[in-house]
């Protein structure tokens, strides 16, 4: 009897062997497939960043934005030789980078506020971007009825510049 109780329980530990080597390949294989759909935007933000430091003269950076309605365009944040918190817009060519003191223009967490007061169901994105030759936060949100809607906010007023609602 003894030989039987054995055997019934060998094929148990096959079991739940087999399933934590399933478990196990299941996350290996989600962490490899995350690393890969991630790398094109980590090769974006370090090229911004380059860019940045060499044309716009950053000494440092804090933050990455990234935008692509009509154009795509990479905006770093960080700080200049003189210590003075500054962002680069970067277009996706690399040439004409925009250097623009975060002082001169309103914040994005002010542009947020701004969207906010609108109720929207999420936020789905705030950069600083190009918008007909001039720095602008364009943003995108889902509305309460779950449309997906855009505003610019021109960045030294804060003038709404272009409104696209329920797409």
């Amino acid at each position: 009897m003894r030989q039987q109780y054995q055997r019934r329980r060998r094929p148990r530990h096959w079991v739940l062997l087999s399933i934590l080597v399933v478990i196990l390949a299941l996350l290996l294989g989600g962490g490899y497939v995350i690393s890969k759909a991630s790398k094109p935007l980590s090769q974006m933000q370090t090229h911004a960043e380059t860019v940045a430091k060499k044309s716009g003269h950053l000494t440092s950076t804090s933050d990455f934005y990234w935008t692509n309605l009509n154009t795509t365009y990479y905006t770093v944040a960080g700080k200049n030789k003189a210590q003075q918190a500054v962002y680069a817009i970067v277009p996706k060519t690399g040439n004409n980078v925009t250097v623009l003191k975060q002082s001169a223009g309103l914040s994005r967490n002010t542009v947020l506020e701004q969207v906010w007061k609108r109720n929207p169901k999420k936020v789905l994105a705030a950069a600083l971007s190009i918008f007909n030759g001039k720095p602008a936060w364009q943003v995108s949100y889902l509305n309460q009825s779950g449309k997906l809607c855009y505003l610019t906010f021109q960045y030294s007023n804060g003038k709404v510049l272009q409104q696209i609602s329920n797409i």
